[in-house]
């Protein structure tokens, strides 16, 4: 009779070796098709707030982060540099960031998301305090004190840098599908605020007391953060279920007792969320020894055009971040005073900051309610073609103001006015929704090192964008300049419109499986150019196109 029921019984899943006991045993119950349905199922009857909470505490750091960006604008804007030394001041501070993407994303599979968040404090109050101590007066700090003027941006900037990696994922990680598109709009939320604190301290105090206040927030961030858990998809990956069940009762009920109540005073069980993250970390370890890892992934870009899921969402998520940062945004936040100035606009370029910078703020709280019922297509084809005609505006201003010398006073207003627009509009999609979605769209075993290569283009393009505005506005005037970010703001709308899935509310599984069916029936054809990869991308993105 056993032998009968060994020669037709079905053959159990695959699990890897580092899979084993009592998580075997549970992940071979499952399947890719049950995944969606247990995420679903274990939203009902559980608490929000938890999860909310713990995100906004892991975006805290990001809020420092955020016054590295606006930093630039009050305090080189008061003085009026403006040269290649200014330029090197405000450029090095996303020189760090790329080099602490870069480190964030190779160390967060070892070391963990929730303990790389809490290590940022060293050095994030150290370049502060490198800063506060340079002085308050800049054009003195530059002829004497530059070295330390250059290290405290460094510093800053790296630990921004490895935020916008780590953040992202812990929150992707802790959220299920209905709340995952508000709390991935939370990093954005928080370096909107940061900005916002650096105009008015910064413009009002000056760079002492704002480099003060910053690493005070810093150790307050990390504080607040200590008490949160670390992400369960993370520790079940690394084989700590027990610890893994403990975090997920709190995240979704707020207690970590064996058997927790919901709001309802019902009993909630989570083993059926924590197997299907275990089903997640099994497949995702599979999946990573068929391709041979990253090695394997960049030879799949390189040599098929992105045929795999893993490399189709890289490209998308590559070019996502590519176009927000070649919108020509943070150029536009790093020197705003500076634009306001030669706009020669009647209001005050302090106060015109600080309005563009309340309105970030209040743009990035109307994405958090609106990205979980428009949608993150829709959202960000409104915000490109509207950023778009915002920069439409301000190109049309300065070629009448300043190529063809028409006296504007009259529409003294229409910069900031322009400005507040485009920045409320980018706020809205390609400000928080890019990383957003590179938290959706990667596999778990490419999420690392996946998120590490998309914020690493996104501040290296930065550093590009920032140490080139001024010599572009300087050589080919204000409206050359801003006509090159209103033709980029329009094709990326088109990128989405036409190449970009929507990820709301579906599950990793279901977005997975949605880049596994663009799979194309045709060859696809290796394009021979001098840059070989770009050939394959562009490949890829049309082969994409047609498909759709």
């Amino acid at each position: 009779m056993n032998n009968h029921q060994g020669e037709h019984a079905a053959p159990a899943p695959a699990v890897p070796p580092r899979l084993s006991g009592e998580r075997r045993n549970s992940a071979a119950k499952w399947s890719l098709s049950t995944i969606a349905e247990a995420d679903r199922a274990a939203i009902l009857g559980r608490k929000k707030w938890p999860q909310h909470a713990a995100a906004l505490a892991a975006t805290l750091t990001s809020l420092v982060g955020g016054a590295v960006l606006g930093w630039t604008s009050p305090i080189l804007g008061r003085v009026h540099i403006l040269g290649p030394i200014g330029s090197w001041v405000a450029s090095l501070a996303p020189l760090g960031a790329l080099v602490g993407a870069a480190l964030a994303g190779w160390a967060a599979n070892s070391a963990g998301r929730r303990t790389l968040i809490l290590a940022l404090v060293l050095p994030n109050v150290a370049g502060w305090s490198v800063l506060a101590a340079a002085g308050n007066s800049v054009e003195e700090a530059l002829l004497q004190k530059a070295d330390m003027l250059y290290a405290g941006r460094l510093l800053t900037g790296l630990c921004a840098g490895a935020a916008t990696v780590l953040v992202p994922m812990y929150s992707s990680e802790i959220a299920d599908s209905v709340s995952r598109g508000t709390l991935g709009v939370y990093l954005d939320l928080s370096l909107t605020v940061g900005i916002l604190l650096a105009y008015i301290v910064g413009g009002a105090g000056g760079q002492t007391v704002l480099s003060a206040l910053c690493g005070v927030l810093s150790l307050l961030a990390a504080a607040v953060f200590f008490f949160m858990p670390e992400s369960p998809q993370f520790l079940v990956v690394k084989g700590r279920r027990a610890e893994a069940e403990e975090a997920l009762r709190w995240l979704r009920t707020g207690s970590r007792a064996p058997t927790p109540k919901g709001p309802n005073g019902q009993r909630v069980d989570v083993t059926s969320e924590l197997d299907a993250m275990t089903r997640l970390a099994v497949e995702s370890e599979e999946r990573e020894r068929a391709s041979g890892g990253v090695l394997g992934a960049v030879r799949g870009l390189c040599s098929k055009g992105g045929s795999s899921p893993t490399s189709r969402a890289v490209v998308l998520v590559v070019v996502l971040m590519a176009l927000q940062q070649l919108s020509g945004i943070d150029a536009i936040i790093f020197f705003l005073q500076t634009i306001f100035q030669k706009s020669a606009s009647s209001l005050d370029p302090t106060y015109s900051s600080m309005v563009v910078g309340a309105v970030q703020v209040a743009a990035t709280l109307v994405a958090a309610l609106l990205v979980e019922r428009a949608g993150r297509r829709l959202l960000l084809g409104v915000s490109g073609s509207l950023m778009a005609a915002s920069l439409a505006a301000l190109l049309v201003y300065f070629l009448f103001h300043k190529e063809l010398e028409v006296d504007l006073n009259a529409f003294s207003w229409l910069p900031v006015s322009c400005l507040s627009a485009f920045v409320f509009v980018y706020c809205i999609g390609f400000g928080p929704l890019p990383f957003l979605m590179m938290a959706e769209f990667l596999p778990l075993e490419a999420r690392s090192w996946g998120c590490g290569l998309a914020a690493c283009v996104n501040w290296s393009l930065m550093f590009v964008v920032v140490r080139l505005f001024n010599l572009c506005i300087n050589n080919i005037g204000e409206a050359a300049t801003f006509g090159i970010f209103c033709a980029i703001c329009i094709l990326g709308t088109l990128f989405v419109l036409t190449l970009v899935p929507e990820t709301q509310g579906k599950t990793p599984s279901e977005i997975r499986q949605y880049l596994q069916d663009r799979e194309i029936h045709t060859v696809t054809r290796r394009v021979s150019t001098p840059g070989g990869v770009v050939g394959n991308i562009g490949s890829s993105l049309t082969a994409m196109m047609i498909r759709r």
